[in-house]
């Protein structure tokens, strides 16, 4: 583990810099560290990728979420490549909205869509082992709130699935607690990858999607429960409509 952390920390400071100009951040130096990623080859194509295919308000919330991600868990004393794997955890958050890109065909609600597409994503870079297993359940469960807390949860599951799930929530609606992240840190990370619309344009786009395939919002789940609410007249079965249709009667 120690060559691997060493490994890293040399590479980061030149990927970062090179990061920043991709990306279209300040690029009059390089990142610091606490606004640094992963540099490892994997963790540098995820970037590409999702520099490519995300929109610049998606791509600033996958990144900004693997920055608080790793700040909330160093406030919780949980340090990077010691408590919980920083490229995993990286690939869990950059790669958590892929289902609401062009980039991905699917019938499945876009965490699902998202979640089959990073498995594929890392197959194709020779990762079949748990790894694969560990991104997939992470973000086809990140709508699922508040499921990381779930003692058990944290017991029985690996580590990366709820430090990147807090901080895609983070991201999402803010800390939930004083101290949460470090003092101006969240203005910091504004202040290179600014909102650009935020979580409504996200919405715009999970119900723009919902509009198109009707099968990516089924009823009781988070695109279906949205679609619902912003668009009433579209049909949406009820859990009543449901046990109607029963078929042993009850």
């Amino acid at each position: 583990m120690s060559d691997s952390v060493s490994r890293r920390t040399v590479l980061g400071g030149a990927a970062a810099g090179a990061a920043a100009i991709a990306l279209g951040a300040p690029a009059a130096s390089a990142a610091p560290a606490e606004l640094s990623f992963p540099a490892t080859r994997l963790a540098r194509r995820a970037q590409t990728l999702v520099t490519r295919a995300q929109q610049p308000f998606l791509r600033n919330h996958s990144l900004r979420s693997f920055l608080f991600a790793r700040a909330a868990a160093a406030q919780q004393g949980k340090r990077p490549n010691e408590h919980y794997d920083a490229e995993l955890m990286f690939l869990i958050c950059v790669l958590h909205d892929m289902g609401l890109t062009e980039e991905v065909k699917s019938d499945q609600r876009f965490e699902v869509a998202g979640a089959d597409f990073a498995a594929r994503f890392l197959e194709s870079h020779g990762i079949t082992d748990h790894r694969v297993d560990t991104v997939w359940d992470a973000i086809a469960l990140h709508t699922t709130q508040h499921v990381h807390e779930s003692p058990v949860f944290q017991r029985r599951r690996p580590a990366e699935i709820g430090v990147a799930q807090a901080g895609i929530g983070i991201d999402l609606t803010g800390p939930d607690e004083p101290g949460q992240l470090p003092p101006g840190f969240a203005d910091r990370v504004h202040a290179r990858y600014p909102r650009l619309g935020g979580c409504r344009a996200l919405t715009d786009v999970m119900v723009s999607q919902s509009l198109a395939n009707p099968r990516k919002a089924p009823s009781m789940t988070l695109p279906g429960e949205i679609l619902h609410q912003r668009r009433p007249e579209v049909p949406y079965p009820t859990w009543d409509m449901v046990l109607d249709a029963n078929a042993w009667g009850d």
